[in-house]
């Protein structure tokens, strides 16, 4: 699967999300090299803390597919996932996860756990299928930061 080409293609939701007035923060659903669905933060927008990018992809998606077992998926989010997206996409039995910017790329998150690693805490978690997520970071690393060099300003403005 060419990773690359799913990450642009989440940046380029992030950066329309960013242009719709919400935060750049976005992410892609692919099954059999295809997308089946796009979600964007609409944390802030909708007044809804759990309208993070991958849990608005992954509902998304299980509307389309009509299932709750994405197991045949890959999902690719702009940022490091938080603990709640972790465990939506352990919950829906997705196994392979990658994504752009660390936390630490982030200025301004204060919304984590401290010392929080989605690698890390993937290695100690079981889907709802039984199997492994795993988790992969920093696929274009730098460009997905750049989307969010202004998170701090924007986060506490909303």
């Amino acid at each position: 699967m060419d990773h690359e080409k799913y990450m642009h293609l989440a940046i380029a939701a992030a950066e329309q999300a960013e242009k719709d007035g919400a935060v750049a923060i976005a992410a892609v659903l692919v099954k059999d090299d295809k997308v089946i669905a796009t979600g964007v933060s609409t944390v802030w927008i909708a007044k809804d803390p759990s309208g993070h990018g991958e849990t608005n992809c992954i509902r998304e998606a299980c509307k389309q597919l009509n299932t709750n077992d994405l197991s045949e998926c890959v999902l690719y989010g702009t940022l490091e996932p938080c603990g709640m997206c972790l465990s939506c996409s352990a919950w829906a039995s997705l196994p392979t996860l990658y994504f752009g910017a660390y936390l630490e790329d982030v200025a301004g998150n204060e919304y984590e756990i401290q010392d929080w690693s989605a690698e890390k805490a993937s290695e100690r978690m079981r889907l709802a299928n039984g199997g492994r997520l795993t988790v992969h970071g920093g696929i274009l690393r730098k460009e997905c930061a750049e989307l969010l060099k202004g998170y701090k300003e924007w986060s506490k403005a909303t």
